[in-house]
C-alpha cells in the first residue's frame, strides 16, 4: 500500500468480504467535511487529516514527496484530504486496519462491526470493545482486554457466536455505545457527535 504508484488500483480482492464491508462504511462516512469539533481534522470517506499525516508521511516510491502529499506541495494537509479517491481510502483501510489487525480472523458479522469501529475510533479501541463484549458472555473464561486481535480473542469470538449467536453483536453494540458516552463525558465539545455515534453503534453487525 505505501506506494503512490499503486494508489489508483485496489489492493484488496474485489467481491471479497472486505470489499462488501468497506463499500458500506465509505457510504456512511461520506465525502469531504471539516468540522471544527472533529479532533481528527478534515475528513473524506472517513480518512482524517491526522490519520493521513501519520500513514502517508513516508516516501515509499522515492519520488521526493510524501506518498499522500497528493498535491505535491511539500506537506500533507486538508487539500490532500480533498484529493482522496474512494479507492485510495479503501486501500488505506485494507492495509492499516483489515490486515494490520488481522480482521480476516473474525467471522461474519462481527468482522464488519469491528472494522467499522477501527475506522471510527482506532483499531485498539475497536478490539478492546470486542474483548469486553466477549467477557460479558458466560464463556467460562476471560480474554485479556489488551486491544490485540490474537488467536485467543479470535477463537473466543468463534465460540461466542457458535454458542450465543447474535448476543455477541448485541454486547458489542453496548460496549461501543459506552465508549462513545465516555468520550463525551470526558470532553463536552464532542457531544455534537453523540447522537450519530449512538445510531452507528445500534446498527453494527448489519453488514
Amino acid at each position: 500500500m505505501r506506494n503512490a504508484v499503486s494508489l489508483s488500483q485496489p489492493q484488496y480482492v474485489q467481491g471479497s468480504r472486505f470489499d462488501a464491508i468497506i463499500k458500506h462504511i465509505v457510504g456512511i462516512e461520506g465525502g469531504f467535511n471539516d468540522i471544527r469539533q472533529d479532533k481528527g481534522g478534515a475528513t473524506k470517506y472517513g480518512i482524517s487529516l491526522r490519520f493521513l499525516k501519520d500513514e502517508g508521511k513516508i516516501d515509499a516510491n522515492r519520488d521526493g514527496f510524501k506518498d499522500f502529499d497528493l498535491d505535491f506541495d511539500g506537506d500533507i494537509d486538508g487539500q490532500d484530504v480533498r484529493r482522496l479517491t474512494p479507492v485510495m481510502a479503501k486501500n488505506l483501510y485494507f492495509e492499516c486496519f483489515w490486515k494490520r489487525y488481522n480482521m480476516d480472523r473474525l467471522p461474519f458479522p462481527i468482522d464488519g462491526a469491528v472494522l467499522d469501529q477501527a475506522i471510527n475510533g482506532g483499531g485498539v479501541a475497536a478490539v478492546k470493545c470486542l474483548q469486553r463484549a466477549l467477557n460479558d458472555l458466560p464463556l467460562g473464561f476471560k480474554v485479556t482486554e489488551d486491544g490485540i486481535l490474537g488467536p485467543m480473542t479470535s477463537d473466543a469470538v468463534s465460540m461466542a457466536q457458535s454458542a450465543f449467536g447474535r448476543k455477541l453483536i448485541d454486547r458489542y453494540r453496548v460496549q461501543v455505545a459506552n465508549r462513545y458516552r465516555a468520550i463525551v463525558a470526558a470532553d463536552k465539545s464532542q457531544k455534537i457527535f453523540l447522537n450519530g455515534w449512538l445510531r452507528r453503534a445500534s446498527e453494527l453487525g448489519n453488514v
